[in-house]
């Protein structure tokens, strides 16, 4: 390969539909482990304050909903081109000014790599400690931190098969620590279902805090709201199927089940144990509720939980987006970037801030969720110049390199949703969506005409729907269009 294209390089070429070899119960599984974020229990301790339970897990399960709509929307960039994230941003922002909004996406998923690393050294140490005494949770912190970095490093499919040891270890320490929290508050003679902890709360429902939930759940996976398809190009789906749902149906199952239920449980268990014990940390609430083997098998699935979450999530993205940013570095390399940056920031000693940093994150990725759903499907509908996306002189050079149609429209939605932040997810969305659609059509795209648009949307510029892989050519060092000599109806499974 010519490396003098800093555009291209093995780690960013679109993967072919043959080569996409992960299926809808791995998908599922890689979900339910990525959904364990430790900060879910503080939301869900925080919200029992003011509000009953079963509010506060239905303004989760709601909004987690609503974000795996948007997570699939985005994400059949991914199941259509096979692309990346930073490579399709090329398009909205151009290939220079895609760096902006995929930097910052690197950035946030370091700050969770540190946060999942921290939670789980502590649960590694406790367990070291309870049994022979030693005691360092910096230690266990390198330790941990380079074994995800390791099994990161290998590819999503190393990913999806720790996910698939993970899941089901998940899904067993959600039901027990349930059990046993809800036991505990029972045998005070508490109903944790119709309890509210502050004085506050005498009607159980709280407007104010429900939308606060709401929005802040939103907040935890916007970013996969907008690289979605850094994940969503592994999976398997159907060639020439034109349904939206039933092309995308294998990631539906991650997106739209595994995230609102995991989620869900998660706060709820966070809820509880704050109800039960006046703690919403499970790691301490698994010391002072369990002792010997239990404690032990416990503490590992914790450990499970902060692994499965970094690796698909945390790692990954950045990692491919610092080998698009230095084309010198491998994706193994952005990875253990991705490792360093997390943990020499230490972001944990932020935790206090976490509301508003989650907030400053939504407002952001939001914007960027309003950007690619308009040059995506409103635009471009589907059609993409995927040749183009790795030519340094392409229809998206733009202005050298920057599209300012998106940065424009970028910096409007985070205005808005900065100003009214209540609404921050929605509110970007849709100011960035107005503002990029407006600038694109009829200023931006009129000075850079757009392939795709100028030739009404045929359908060479399709993907998977249309047969089509998106491969290297080795003799012009260029990305080509090949349609795939057998079209196979029945990968979906």
């Amino acid at each position: 390969m010519n490396n003098q294209n800093r555009l291209l390089s093995k780690d960013n070429l679109p993967i072919p539909y043959a080569s996409r070899n992960v299926g809808p119960l791995g998908y599922f599984f890689v979900w339910v482990g990525m959904a364990v974020i430790i900060a879910t229990f503080a939301l869900g301790g925080d919200g029992v304050q003011t509000m009953h339970l079963g509010w506060v897990l239905l303004a989760c399960f709601l909004a987690n909903l609503a974000l795996g709509f948007f997570i699939s929307v985005t994400g059949d960039i991914g199941i259509e081109h096979g692309l990346t994230f930073p490579v399709y941003m090329r398009a909205p922002f151009g290939v220079f000014g895609t760096h902006l909004p995929t930097l910052i996406r690197a950035v946030l998923g370091s700050f969770w790599f540190g946060i999942q690393t921290y939670f789980g050294a502590l649960a590694i140490n406790y367990i070291f400690m309870y049994f022979t005494g030693f005691d360092s949770w910096l230690f266990w912190y390198v330790v941990f931190a380079a074994v995800q970095v390791l099994n990161t490093a290998f590819g999503f499919k190393a990913v999806e098969r720790f996910a698939n040891i993970a899941a089901p270890s998940i899904i067993i320490i959600s039901i027990y620590l349930y059990i046993r929290l809800e036991g505990i508050a029972s045998a005070d003679g508490i109903n944790v279902w119709n309890t509210v902890l502050g004085s506050e709360g005498t009607t159980g429902f709280v407007w104010n805090t429900f939308i606060v939930l709401f929005f802040v759940n939103m907040a935890f996976w916007s970013t996969a709201a907008s690289d979605s398809q850094n994940l969503t190009r592994h999976v398997r789906t159907a060639q020439f199927e034109k349904r939206w749902w039933k092309r995308n149906q294998n990631t539906l199952m991650g997106h739209m089940v595994a995230l609102p239920l995991t989620q869900s449980a998660m706060i709820v268990i966070g809820g509880v144990s704050m109800i039960a014990l006046n703690n919403w940390n499970p790691v301490e609430a698994i010391q002072s509720i369990s002792t010997g083997m239990v404690l032990l098998v416990m503490l590992v699935l914790v450990v499970f939980a902060q692994w499965s979450t970094n690796a698909a999530s945390n790692l990954l993205t950045p990692a491919v987006v610092f080998s698009d940013i230095f084309p010198k570095v491998s994706y193994a390399g952005g990875v253990v970037i991705t490792g360093i940056i997390g943990s020499v920031i230490q972001p944990w000693a932020l935790m206090e801030a976490l509301t508003d940093f989650l907030n400053v994150m939504s407002s952001v990725y939001s914007a960027i969720v309003g950007v690619v759903v308009a040059d995506y499907y409103i635009l471009r509908k589907r059609r993409m110049n995927v040749t183009d996306l790795y030519k340094k002189d392409g229809q998206f050079s733009y202005a050298k390199g920057w599209n300012l149609a998106g940065l424009f429209a970028l910096v409007a939605g985070v205005g808005m949703a900065t100003i009214f932040s209540s609404y921050a997810f929605l509110v970007g969305f849709a100011a960035s969506l107005v503002v990029y659609y407006i600038l694109a059509k009829y200023w931006w795209f009129k000075k850079y005409r757009q392939a795709e648009i100028e030739e009404q949307y045929p359908d060479k510029y399709l993907g998977t729907t249309d047969g089509r892989d998106w491969v290297l050519d080795e003799q012009s060092n260029e990305v080509v269009s090949v349609k795939t000599a057998e079209a196979s109806l029945d990968k979906v499974m």
